[in-house]
């Protein structure tokens, strides 16, 4: 709890309880890729008491912050990933869950010409998955 504690003072976050259980649980685990819905089951079996709301609040912040990643799938689920390095996912929409791909294990041919007065930012790739039968 002190290390989740530290991350936020240097973070310049006030070290809330709620925001400290949550960066707890997200120091607790080496990579993890959470939705504010999946969080906030888990809070609650701890007995911790938070809205759905102040998980989102969180989350955002800490992203803004550098502490997470933060990115869509499918445009309507927003995910928080704290493998901050640079990698793509597959998505099994059956197990709803992430699993990371290393950088290294997709390569690029060719990019489109970015439009004028624009820079790349990330790329963000997820292959979506389903079981065969």
């Amino acid at each position: 709890m002190n290390d989740a504690k530290e991350i936020l003072k240097k973070s310049k976050l006030r070290p809330t309880i709620q925001r400290v259980a949550i960066v707890d649980y997200i120091i607790g685990k080496h990579k993890v890729h959470i939705t504010a819905a999946k969080l906030i089951k888990y809070l609650k079996n701890k007995k911790i008491n938070i809205s759905l709301a102040t998980i989102y609040n969180n989350l955002n912040e800490l992203a803004d912050k550098g502490i997470l990643k933060k990115f869509y799938v499918n445009n309507d689920k927003m995910w928080f990933d704290t493998n901050l390095q640079d990698h793509y996912h597959f998505y099994d929409s059956e197990k709803d869950e992430l699993i990371d791909i290393n950088k290294n294990e997709i390569s690029f041919s060719k990019s489109p010409k970015i439009p004028n007065g624009k820079i790349k930012e990330s790329i963000n790739i997820i292959i979506n998955l389903k079981n065969k039968n």
